[in-house]
C-alpha cells in the first residue's frame, strides 16, 4: 500500500547480509535542511558564548595555563566524566549520574548515527540491536534523573536549593526531548522496519511502535514529520539555552575541572611574588576590583552549579552567620557577567543589603576550614577568593576590617604574637623547660638534632596548653629522640595570611627562616596544624620570591631543605616501631576531633587515631562528622583572635556533637581528644557546658606511659 511513497522519496529498508540497518532521515529527507540550519545557528551561538567566556576569563591579557596536558586529562576523567566528587553524596549524586550518563550516551548515539550515515554503515544486526537497547536505557536514565531532580527541588529535599523556574524548564525540556525521541523511534519502526522491531532490544520504542503500527501510512508519515521538526526544535532550543541557564555549568565546570589548579587545595592559595613592587608603587594586594582576580578565580565563578554542597557544609553558615560560600561565588559571577571590572567588589560601609556586592561580614565570617572546597564537585576554591578579598580590604585600609583583627595584627608586629602577650613570658617558660628537661632542651647552633620543635604562639603563651609541648618533649626523650626548642621563636605568620595582611606574613616568614637557618636538624616538628600547613605548603609559595632577591637567597636554601612533621605523625610512628610503649590502662570515653588544617587541608587522619588506639582502656567513638567531613572548632581563619558576633558559637555546635557522642560511650570520665592548640583553646571554653575534658593526643599518650 505504501511502497509508491517509499519509492518516490527513496525511503525503505536497507538490507545488509539479511540484517537491517537504520534508514537515516526516513520520511524527512526533503526537509533535512532544517536540521542543518538550526544546528548551524545553535552551534554558532554556543561557540560565540564560549568565546565571550574566554574573553572574560582572560581579561587584562592573562593567559590560561593548559599544561601539563596529561594531568589535565586525568583530573577531567576523574572529576568530570567519572563524577568522583558528585557521587560522594549518594542521593543527589545518583540523580546527577542518571542524567549525566544518560545524556552522554544520547550524545554519543547521535554522533554514531551521523557516522553511520555519512562515513560508514556499521549500525547493523546485533550492533544495531545493542545500540538501540543502550539508547533505551539511557533515555530512561534521563527521565528518572530529571524526575528526581524536579521532586528534589520542589520538595526541598536538599535544604536551600533555589526554586528558579529555569531549573524546572530545563528538566521539562529533557523530558520532551527524550519522550519525543522514543516516539520517533517507535513510529519509524512502524513505518519501515516493522518485521524487525522487538521489545527485547527496543523496549520503550516498542510501546510507541505498538500504537503507531495501527495507523495508516499516510497518517503515520504526516505526524512523524511534524514530530521530527518539533523534536529537533526543542533539542536545539535546549542547547541554545545553555549560556543563559544553569546548563552553562556543563562547559564551564568541565573547563574548571580540566584546568584546575596544579597544586592540592592547601597549596593553592594565591601568592604575590611582586609584593615588594606593589607596596613601593602603592598598589593594592588582593582583590579590590573585579579586574584584580585571576583567570582561574574567574573560571571558578563561572563553574558554580548552585548545588549548595559548599553552603550546607559551611560551619559559619550552620551557626547562623551571614556567610554563604555559594553566594560569594555567585556574586562574583554576577559582577563578571555584568562586566563590573573597575567596581569595588564589597559593599564598603554597607549593612549587607546590597546583594549586588559582597557582604564584608560574610567575608570575615569565614573560618577557612576548607569544608566548601572539600565538598565542591567542580573544584572551586572558595577560600582562595575569600582570603584574597580580605587582602584587598587590608591593603586599602577598609573600614570593614574587624577591629579585633587589626589588634591581633598589631600585636604580631609589635609583640611577635597575635595574643598580645609580652615575649618575656615565653622566655620565662623556656627557662622552666630547661629546669625540667635540662639545658640541652634549648637549641644550640653547634649541635645537630633529630627534631627542632616549633611550639607556636598559643602553646607558648597559654598556661593551660603548655602541658602539650611538655608532654611531647617527655615522650620524645623517652624514645631517645634528640629534640630542642628555639629560644627566639616567633609567630609563623599564619594568622596574618588568613586575615589578609600578606606583607606582614612575608616579613615574618623571612624572619622565621633566618632564625631556623641557624640550627642543624633533620626535621622541624610542629604540633600546631596551622603552623604545620604554613611551613609545609605556604612558605613554599614564596620560594621564587626569595630566590629572586640576593638578600634572601640563603633563606630560599633553608626553605628547600626544610622538612616538617606534625607531632601526631611522629608519635604514631614511634608507637608502631615500639619505641614508645603505653603500658598504663586509662578508663576514658574518648572522641577525636579532626582539626581542619591537619585533616582536610593536609590529609592526616589515621595517625592521631593510631596513637589513641595504642592506649589500653579507651572507649573510642567517632563523631558523625569526622575525617574530611569534620566540623570546624571555629578558631581558623584568624577567629581565635577575633569574633564575628552573630548566631551560635561554632565551637558550641561541635562541642554539643562531641557531648552527644561521648554520652553513648557509657559512664566515666569523658575526653574530647584534639591535635591542635587552636581546637584545644576553643573547646576548653565549652568544657563546663558539656562536662568533658579537652586533651591533646600527646597528653593522653603521656598519661599511659609507665614512669
Amino acid at each position: 500500500m505504501f511502497m509508491p511513497i517509499l519509492d518516490k522519496f527513496n525511503w525503505g529498508l536497507i538490507l545488509v547480509e539479511g540484517e537491517f540497518s537504520l534508514q537515516h532521515f526516513a520520511f524527512v529527507e526533503d526537509v533535512k535542511i532544517y536540521l542543518y540550519t538550526v544546528a548551524l545557528i545553535t552551534w554558532a551561538l554556543l561557540l560565540y558564548s564560549l568565546f565571550e567566556g574566554f574573553r572574560r576569563w582572560t581579561y587584562g591579557g592573562e593567559r590560561i595555563q593548559f599544561k601539563p596536558l596529561g594531568y589535565r586529562i586525568e583530573v577531567f576523567l576523574r572529576y568530570g566524566l567519572l563524577q568522583w566528587k558528585v557521587l560522594r553524596h549518594r542521593f543527589p549524586g545518583t540523580m546527577h549520574l542518571l542524567i549525566f550518563a544518560g545524556m552522554i550516551w544520547l550524545l554519543i548515539a547521535t554522533i554514531l548515527r551521523a557516522m553511520d550515515d555519512y562515513i560508514v554503515n556499521f549500525l547493523v544486526g546485533d550492533v544495531l540491536r545493542a545500540y538501540k537497547l543502550v539508547s533505551n536505557l539511557a533515555g530512561v536514565s534521563v527521565l528518572m534523573g530529571s524526575s528526581i531532580a524536579i521532586v528534589r527541588r520542589a520538595r526541598q529535599l536538599t535544604p536551600g536549593l533555589p526554586k528558579d523556574p529555569s531549573y524546572f524548564l530545563i528538566h521539562a525540556l529533557f523530558w520532551v526531548i527524550v519522550v519525543t525521541g522514543f516516539m520517533l523511534n517507535g513510529m519509524a519502526a512502524a513505518g519501515y522496519r516493522a518485521e524487525y522491531e522487538s521489545p527485547w532490544f527496543d523496549p520503550v520504542g516498542y510501546l510507541f511502535f505498538s500504537w503507531a503500527i495501527g495507523l495508516d501510512q499516510g497518517t503515520l508519515i504526516h505526524y512523524y514529520r511534524i514530530l521530527w521538526i518539533f523534536h529537533l526544535t526543542i533539542a536545539h532550543l535546549t542547547l541554545a539555552l545553555i549560556p543563559f541557564t544553569n546548563l552553562w555549568h556543563i562547559p564551564a565546570a568541565g573547563l574548571n575541572i580540566a584546568l584546575s589548579r596544579l597544586e592540592p587545595p592547601a597549596r593553592a592559595l594565591r601568592s604575590y611574588p611582586d609584593i615588594d613592587r606593589r607596596i613601593e608603587e602603592d598598589k593594592p594586594v588582593g582583590i579590590v576590583k573585579l579586574s584584580d582576580t585571576t583567570w582561574k578565580q574567574r573560571l571558578d565563578y563561572e563553574a558554580c552549579t548552585n548545588c549548595l554542597r559548599c553552603t550546607n557544609a559551611c560551619p559559619a553558615y550552620a551557626s547562623g552567620k551571614v556567610l554563604d560560600p555559594r553566594l560569594i561565588i555567585l556574586t562574583m559571577r554576577d559582577l563578571l557577567h555584568r562586566g563590573k571590572w573597575d567596581s569595588t567588589v564589597w559593599d564598603e560601609g554597607g549593612d549587607g543589603s546590597n546583594t549586588a556586592l559582597l557582604n564584608p561580614e560574610a567575608i570575615w565570617s569565614c573560618v577557612t576550614c576548607g569544608a566548601c572546597v572539600n565538598e565542591c564537585p567542580v573544584l572551586i576554591h572558595h577560600v582562595d577568593t575569600i582570603i584574597d578579598v580580605r587582602r584587598g580590604m587590608m591593603s586599602t585600609g577598609s573600614e570593614s576590617v574587624p577591629e579585633d583583627a587589626l589588634n591581633a595584627l598589631y600585636n604580631m608586629q609589635h609583640m611577635g604574637n597575635p595574643l598580645g602577650y609580652n615575649p618575656a613570658e615565653r622566655d620565662e617558660w623556656i627557662r622552666e623547660l630547661a629546669e625540667k628537661f635540662g639545658d640541652d632542651i634549648i637549641a644550640d647552633p653547634n649541635v645537630e638534632y633529630d627534631y627542632l620543635y616549633w611550639i607556636g604562639c598559643v602553646a607558648s603563651y597559654d598556661p593551660r596548653i603548655r602541658s602539650v609541648p611538655e608532654n611531647v618533649i617527655r615522650i620524645l626523650r623517652k624514645a631517645g629522640i634528640r629534640v630542642a626548642v628555639m629560644p627566639e621563636e616567633g609567630c609563623s605568620g599564619e594568622p596574618a595570611r588568613r586575615m589578609g595582611e600578606e606583607a606582614l606574613f612575608v616579613e615574618m616568614m623571612k624572619m622565621n627562616l633566618e632564625n631556623i637557618g641557624q640550627y642543624k636538624f633533620k626535621k622541624l616538628l610542629v604540633h600546631c596544624p596551622h603552623c604545620y600547613n604554613i611551613f609545609k605548603n605556604e612558605y613554599k609559595k614564596y620560594l621564587d620570591y626569595l630566590e629572586a632577591n640576593s638578600e634572601t637567597r640563603e633563606l630560599a636554601e633553608v626553605l628547600k631543605r626544610l622538612e616538617v612533621e606534625h607531632h601526631s605523625v611522629l608519635l604514631a610512628r614511634l608507637v608502631r616501631e615500639g619505641r614508645v610503649k603505653p603500658g598504663r590502662e586509662l578508663s576514658l570515653a574518648v572522641t577525636y576531633h579532626d582539626p581542619c588544617y591537619l585533616g582536610r587541608w593536609n590529609g592526616v587522619y589515621e595517625e592521631p587515631r593510631r596513637v589513641l588506639r595504642s592506649v589500653r582502656g579507651l572507649r573510642i567513638r567517632e563523631m558523625p562528622r569526622n575525617r574530611d567531613r569534620s566540623f570546624c572548632c571555629g578558631g581558623g581563619g584568624g577567629h581565635l583572635f577575633f569574633e564575628v558576633k552573630r548566631g551560635e558559637r561554632i565551637s558550641y555546635i561541635r562541642s554539643r556533637e562531641a557531648h552527644e557522642t561521648l554520652e553513648k560511650a557509657g559512664n566515666g570520665d569523658k575526653v574530647l581528644a584534639v591535635a591542635c592548640p587552636f581546637c584545644n583553646t576553643m573547646f576548653r571554653g565549652e568544657e563546663e557546658n558539656f562536662n568533658f575534658k579537652v586533651k591533646d593526643i600527646a597528653e593522653i599518650l603521656s598519661e599511659a606511659l609507665e614512669d
